[in-house]
């Protein structure tokens, strides 16, 4: 019986979690059970996290299934094994059933045609050597393709794609999707990591997981400028005030209300890119944050930094194909655009290493448009894959950790007089 394997390791993982250990190649979705599935996924996750994976950790997971059907569920797998040893066996045997399952499925769906036979039986050869090798993507042809996806165009997509919050950013570049590499870049003190809270905040409002690696501030500053914005009490307020002034008691605890109900998942400290994705793997992101890039701590050892940088830019690159997840990046740039009259930065001032601006799909650019008031900020779309282009003003409320997008800014430079980026030569 195919749900034997399964409900034995089920039932072996509830004796000894740590078993999960000897399961390396073994994934959720090989289960035929989907809801055994999902077990051993918290399974994995408590294991990859170090919190205890018991009956009432794991039944918390499960809020949208009745009890009575877990706890059968349960109690199946309880009476199914005698030992926890047997896992890394069990294991074999569900991923086994999972591939003669799907091979089955292969070959019974394909429609043999005596002018292409020879052709149809090579791309199924290569599909079952691909299943065999426990690969999850292998080559595929157009019709695949076609079928697979042409049914997500020209329909009503807004509940799943992911925006930034700022209309005319989104506009260019029609939303983020799983697998692209979103790299921000922008000189100290520009704003970049208020920016991209304000955009962490938005996803996280919108209902979408985010997990937000800060490499460079403890949770508690992040969750201050977090405060700051959704509050609205000026952050210098929230980090040195002694009592409250006016209506701020009320603010503080209903923005404290609204922060708590956001799936967003901070860590903070150094990383390397396998530390993040061993956090991230199984925690179905709907993207991912990196505060900063050139704070990633390389997995090896590199004899210069340009080439630790690259080799680093191409891991998150890797990360978010086999994620299939938007990765947000910060990265510093150089002070070439420091020397400009309009201080307008480029992609070939990212510090360090040429590899960010071709691992990258989407390059945005943030600077001071004027050093006398930083309030106003430059962003433009330096590079877009698979969209437009893009420059535009924003406004910075320092206080409130707020960007805005604004046309009264560049309607006051144009009365100034003062040239800008954004003048026709």
């Amino acid at each position: 019986m195919i749900l034997e394997p399964e409900r034995a390791l089920i039932g072996a993982l509830m004796m000894e979690p740590q078993a999960v250990k000897d399961c390396a190649r073994l994934r959720p979705d090989m289960f035929a059970d989907n809801i055994l599935g999902r077990v051993y996924l918290e399974y994995v996750r408590a294991y990859d996290f170090g919190y205890p994976a018991n009956l009432v950790t794991i039944a918390e997971k499960f809020s949208d299934l009745p009890q009575e059907i877990f706890l059968k569920h349960m109690k199946e797998c309880s009476d199914s094994t005698v030992t926890s040893a047997a896992a890394g066996k069990y294991a074999e045997a569900v991923i086994n059933a999972y591939k003669a399952r799907t091979a089955t499925q292969m070959v019974q769906a394909a429609e043999f045609q005596p002018v292409s036979a020879e052709r149809q039986i090579g791309q199924l050869i290569n599909e079952l050597e691909t299943l065999q090798e426990d690969n999850r993507t292998g080559i595929k042809n157009l019709r695949q393709i076609v079928d697979e996806v042409s049914s997500e165009y020209f329909t009503d997509r807004e509940g799943i794609r992911l925006y930034t919050g700022f209309s005319r950013l989104d506009h260019a570049l029609g939303g983020l999707e799983g697998g692209d590499v979103i790299v921000i870049g922008a000189r100290p003190a520009v704003g970049k990591s208020a920016f991209v809270t304000q955009i962490l905040m938005q996803m996280g409002q919108a209902g979408k997981r985010v997990l937000l690696y800060n490499l460079e501030m403890r949770e508690k500053q992040v969750y201050e400028r977090m405060l700051s914005r959704q509050s609205g009490i000026r952050l210098n307020r929230v980090r040195r005030g002694k009592s409250f002034l006016e209506d701020e008691e009320s603010r503080f605890h209903a923005a404290n209300l609204a922060l708590k109900k956001l799936d967003v998942w901070i860590s903070s400290g150094a990383k390397s890119v396998s530390e993040i994705r061993r956090e991230s793997r199984h925690m179905d992101a709907d993207c991912i944050i990196i505060d900063y890039l050139q704070l990633i701590r390389a997995d090896r050892h590199y004899t210069n930094r340009a080439s630790e940088v690259g080799d680093i830019s191409k891991a998150i690159k890797a990360l978010a194909m086999e994620l299939n997840c938007p990765i947000i990046v910060l990265s510093q740039l150089n002070r070439l655009s420091e020397g400009r009259g309009n201080k307008e930065p480029t992609m070939a001032e990212l510090r360090e290493s040429g590899d960010i601006e071709q691992d990258a799909s989407v390059i945005i650019l943030l600077w001071n448009l004027d050093d006398a008031d930083r309030s106003r900020k430059g962003l433009k779309v330096e590079k877009n894959r698979q969209g437009e282009q893009t420059k535009f003003c924003l406004e910075f409320l320092g206080d409130a950790m707020c960007f805005k997008e604004t046309d009264a800014a560049w309607m006051e430079f144009t009365k100034q007089r003062m040239k800008t980026p954004f003048d026709d030569d």
